[in-house]
């Protein structure tokens, strides 16, 4: 019984110091070709609707595939659940069909289909219904 407990255990200390050095490579599949996702970046500076303002609106946006990464920056109006005065709101438009209605200064408008989108940003306050600002550009979708 003590011989076969004995081989056991070296049977196993061998087992253990040999997988050591043997450290397997990642299972990665390559297709030969590398990818990659088109990418363009775009700072536009938009000013007021109104006359009477000097604040600017930038509006910065990156295309990465079929999404379109968009981030504004607006004197004057905030995005902040906790902030009560000026707090703004963004409409997104697509091709001129209204998509959805943004409570933050960065989102991202997903899913486009190839070819050429004409995307607008109206910015309101939540106390006032009309649009103190807009922007309007095209984004090329390979």
């Amino acid at each position: 019984m003590k011989m076969f407990i004995y081989v056991i255990t070296i049977c196993l200390v061998m087992a253990i110091s040999g997988c050591k050095r043997d450290i397997p490579e990642p299972e990665t599949k390559t297709n030969g070709k590398p990818t990659s996702l088109h990418s363009v970046s775009h700072d536009i500076p938009v000013f007021k609707t109104t006359l009477n303002s000097k604040e600017p609106f930038f509006v910065k946006y990156k295309i990465e595939g079929s999404n379109v990464l968009i981030e504004c920056i607006i004197q004057g109006i905030t995005f902040r659940e906790t902030e009560g005065n000026n707090k703004g709101r963004i409409i997104l438009y697509v091709d001129g069909k209204k998509k959805e209605e943004i409570s933050s200064a960065a989102f991202i408008v997903k899913g486009l289909t190839s070819g050429t989108h004409r995307l607008t940003l109206e910015v309101a306050t939540e106390k006032a219904s009309t649009v103190i600002m807009k922007k309007e550009f095209d984004v090329t979708i390979r």
